[in-house]
């Protein structure tokens, strides 16, 4: 299990109109647990979890779903301020089902996310590992910027040892 796609910079893939991009309810916590466990074992408390998260009011969840399948997840949160990042809205774990993936289900969940933030005239901001090269590119191609690198950000610690701090500014709309 690979905790991020296989970087492939000349596969862009082709979108998929069957798959629609909506805000995360409740009764998606099941669903968005089975989506983060393609990336990595969850333990059975994560579900817990996840419906901790789907009502806060301070983040914006997302779901890419086709027919009853959601095939993606993804939020946008506000951290507060740890000691090595600055507080702000931050992207939170875009992930697509990889059988799912190079059909611009990511592109379409983060813009929905950005445009939720853009509302609040304020920067987004992502950490993302370095290896992971289709992620980097894919926040690249929504006006993200790389801020910083090092071995951690807010608790977060990378495999392969180095994370990029990225920024986007707010656009008007």
């Amino acid at each position: 299990m690979a905790p991020f796609a296989e970087y492939e910079p000349q596969n862009h893939g082709v979108e998929d109109s069957s798959v629609a991009v909506r805000h995360a309810r409740q009764q998606d916590a099941v669903a968005i647990v089975a989506v983060d466990a393609t990336r990595q074992p969850r333990p059975p408390s994560h579900l817990d979890w996840v419906a901790a998260q789907l009502a806060r009011t301070d983040a914006f969840h997302v779901v890419a779903q086709c027919g009853d399948q959601v095939v993606g997840a993804s939020a946008v949160k506000f951290w507060p301020s740890p000691a090595d990042t600055p507080a702000g809205w931050y992207v939170s774990g875009i992930t697509v089902v990889p059988g799912w993936r190079r059909r611009r289900i990511g592109d379409r969940m983060l813009a929905f996310e950005l445009a939720k933030v853009d509302r609040l005239h304020e920067p987004t901001w992502s950490v993302v590992n370095a290896r992971n090269g289709a992620s980097l590119d894919l926040h690249a191609r929504h006006g993200f910027v790389e801020v910083a690198r090092a071995a951690t950000f807010a608790g977060i610690t990378f495999e392969g040892g180095t994370g990029v701090l990225l920024r986007r500014l707010a656009r008007a709309g």
